[in-house]
Order: C-alpha cells, then sequence, then structure tokens
C-alpha cells in the first residue's frame, strides 16, 4: 500500500510523544545522551549499509567491484552546490522562525515546539529518500526505520514541547504523503538503475548526518538534499 511508510512514521512520532508526556519532569541528561547516541549509531550503519547494497557487486569468483561511484561523486558535488546556491538551509530557518512567531505569543512553547520537530522530522535525508522508495518501488522499509528514530527524538520532545510534538506528525503525513505520491505517479520514469543511484547518493548523505548527531562534525545536510534526485537529471540528459 502506498504511504503506508509515512502513516507508520506518523504513528511513531504520536506513540513517542505520548510517552514524552508521561514524563512531566523530562528525561535526565544521561538517558538522552544514550539515546541519541545510539540513534546516530542506527542512522550511520543505515547510510552505509545503503551505500554498500547500491553500488557494490559479487562477480562469480567471489570478487567484489564497485559500480555508480562516479554518479555518486558527481550528483553529491553538483547536488551540494545546487542546495547551497539557493540556501536550502534558509528556508528552513525561515519557515521554523515565521512558525515560532505566529504559534508562540498564542500557545507558548507549543508553537516553538511545532517550528522545531516539524523541520526535525521533516528536513533531513531519511524523510525524502524514504519517500522515494515507498512511492516509486513500494519499499517502506527506510520510512519504517525513520518512525522508529522519530519516536525516540518525539519521547524527549514530548517530555519539553508537550502537544507540539502530535502537530508535527501531521506536517510528516503532507510532506512525505506529497513525494511519495509523486514519486508513485514518475516511477514509469524512474528505472531500477535510477532509483538504486537515488538511494546509494541518498544513503551517502545519510551517514553524515550520524557525525552531526554524534557532534564530531557538522555537515550542512539540508544544503545537501537535492543531491537525491541528481542521478534522475542525469539520466534525462
Amino acid at each position: 500500500m502506498m504511504g503506508i511508510g509515512t502513516l507508520a512514521n506518523a504513528a511513531g512520532i504520536i506513540i513517542g510523544g505520548c510517552i514524552g508526556l508521561a514524563f512531566k519532569k523530562g528525561l535526565p541528561e544521561r538517558f538522552r545522551s544514550l539515546m541519541f547516541d545510539a540513534a546516530g549509531a542506527a542512522v550511520f550503519f543505515i547510510g552505509i549499509s545503503g551505500v554498500m547494497s547500491a553500488c557494490l557487486r559479487a562477480s562469480q569468483d567471489g570478487s567484489l567491484s564497485a559500480e555508480g561511484t562516479m554518479v555518486m561523486l558527481l550528483s553529491l558535488v553538483v547536488g551540494s552546490v545546487i542546495g547551497e546556491a539557493i540556501r536550502i538551509d534558509r528556508f528552513f530557518d525561515f519557515v521554523s522562525d515565521r512558525l515560532k512567531k505566529a504559534f508562540s505569543s498564542k500557545a507558548g512553547n507549543i508553537g516553538e515546539g511545532f517550528a522545531s520537530t516539524t523541520i526535525l522530522f521533516c528536513a533531513g535525508a531519511m524523510a525524502i529518500i524514504g519517500a522515494i522508495e515507498d512511492g516509486a518501488m513500494g519499499n517502506p522499509d527506510l520510512l519504517y526505520t525513520k518512525a522508529v528514530l522519530d519516536g525516540i527524538s518525539s519521547i524527549i520532545f514530548g517530555a519539553v514541547f508537550g502537544g507540539a510534538v502530535f502537530l508535527s506528525a501531521g506536517s510528516v503525513v503532507l510532506y512525505q504523503g506529497t513525494i511519495t505520491l509523486l514519486a508513485g505517479l514518475l516511477s514509469p520514469y524512474l528505472s531500477d538503475l535510477v532509483v538504486s543511484q537515488m538511494s546509494l547518493v541518498g544513503s551517502a548523505v545519510l551517514t553524515l548526518l550520524a557525525f552531526d548527531m554524534w557532534g564530531i562534525k557538522k555537515f550542512n545536510v539540508a544544503n545537501m538534499i537535492p543531491a537525491a534526485f541528481m542521478p534522475f537529471f542525469f539520466s534525462l540528459v
């Protein structure tokens, strides 16, 4: 069923938010740190496994060869340049600021929480690649994983922002559902090779999120989002 991954994602956010609401005084810092470290490890290995499954090929003699590395390199470079040129990160910042101004004065920290959690759940590469795979390939596995990760984050944000987390679940349905629908409509024009290459590039971008979550190095992943769409445009050329 197309869109089941997005519905599961929204359900994970709601469930996590309900658990978070049960913690009136919030979670201890040591638990927050441990949960984010564990989530970062999951994101890293999901990204690495996606890259390996998309580009590694085994021959009959047992040797391994890599395919699509040039497409990945060009997509990352060109896509990142495009994203930096149009400043996608500023768009998310702008939306966040407008939401905070629109809601904060009326509902305390509900508005701030709605803006913060919406950006968190929608700005990542997993949202885009997962929705594309769900719509074009009928494979919601990545969105299922995202549902678990977002659910963990929702526990924390539910304890801090309360009901704002539930509002962000609606944003996820609208955002990812639209991408899933478009991917389904364009699937006749998306060959298996192109979808595989898009997944390869998206997985490469995904691994960078882990370094950000671990606090090792901050990558501007928002501006790298266009890279995941580059294999499709390359195929048209």
